[in-house]
């Protein structure tokens, strides 16, 4: 993975039409082609959801990327600073981002009229998929070296399950069942968009792929029909193109976890997997 500063050197000439875009917009220009946000809980599938919505009519995607915590410095963002980045939206912006659920954040997006999707995972394949990326895939990450640091993927894995309780980092990285929930409340709001990774499996993804244009369409007043967007966005679905991508399955969790990784699981999120319905009980 290219480093962070050539990466955002290379999307300059793409932030000159997002700008003339933006300075160009006439009231109501936001009502009538809102931006798109693609929100998620790391490693759940961004990639994957805004590929299928960049088939939206009348959306572009710069580049942008709006994180609550960077990964360059892996400290959370003011609200300050997050003003600054919403306002600069333009109209049709497609823009994805790892954002925390607050009031505040919500209230943002919704000043910009942005039409909000938010996707997560089941935590464990969450876990699995963080401890490699953090390892092998991501150097420029501010937790890569405590990755690195540790001697086998079954102990990054058990890393990524406590967070700071089972290896000491100088940043806020608590258990798996503490960071979901910094995002959790998205999944509350009437206007958002919820959807799971594993909708999105390829038996799955048509259907899933319908509700999502469906949500776009309404929310512009169009009565467009869904089927030829459906059709054009399950055909530029493309997981190469993808620099995150790993493998993408779900349930791998289960070819990779211990039985301490499960015990591990229980304790910290065992309930919050019940409560997300990928278990009917503590017992799995």
């Amino acid at each position: 993975m290219k480093s962070p500063l050539l990466h955002k050197l290379g999307l300059l000439p793409r932030q000159v039409p997002r700008a003339k875009r933006r300075l160009a917009a006439k009231p109501g220009a936001y009502a009538r082609t809102p931006p798109v946000f693609v929100n998620s809980f790391p490693k759940s599938g961004t990639h994957l959801l805004l590929q299928i919505l960049e088939a939206l009519p009348n959306t572009t995607h710069y580049g942008s990327f709006i994180a609550t915590t960077p990964t360059l410095s892996f400290r959370e963002r003011s609200l300050r600073s997050h003003r600054r980045l919403v306002e600069r939206i333009a109209p049709g912006e497609l823009i994805p981002g790892h954002l925390y659920y607050r009031p505040e954040h919500h209230a943002l997006l919704a000043s910009k009229r942005c039409v909000h999707y938010f996707i997560y995972r089941d935590p464990r394949d969450v876990v699995v998929s963080e401890a490699f990326y953090l390892t092998y895939m991501n150097r420029w990450h501010r937790l890569h070296r405590y990755f690195k640091s540790l001697p086998s993927d079954r102990e990054r894995i058990t890393f990524s399950i406590l967070g700071s309780s089972y290896r000491k980092v100088p940043y806020d990285y608590p258990d798996i069942a503490e960071r979901f929930r910094w995002y959790r409340g998205w999944l509350e709001q009437p206007d958002v968009c919820s959807l799971t990774f594993e909708e999105l499996a390829p038996e799955r993804r048509r259907a899933t792929t319908h509700r999502l244009i469906r949500f776009y369409l309404d929310r512009v007043g169009s009565s467009e029909a869904c089927n030829g967007l459906v059709d054009r966005a399950l055909a530029a679905v493309d997981s190469s193109a993808s620099k995150t991508f790993r493998k993408g399955t779900v349930g791998g969790w289960v070819d990779e976890f211990t039985p301490e990784h499960r015990e591990q699981m229980r304790r910290v999120a065992g309930r919050m997997l019940v409560e997300l319905g990928y278990e009917s009980s503590l017992e799995w």
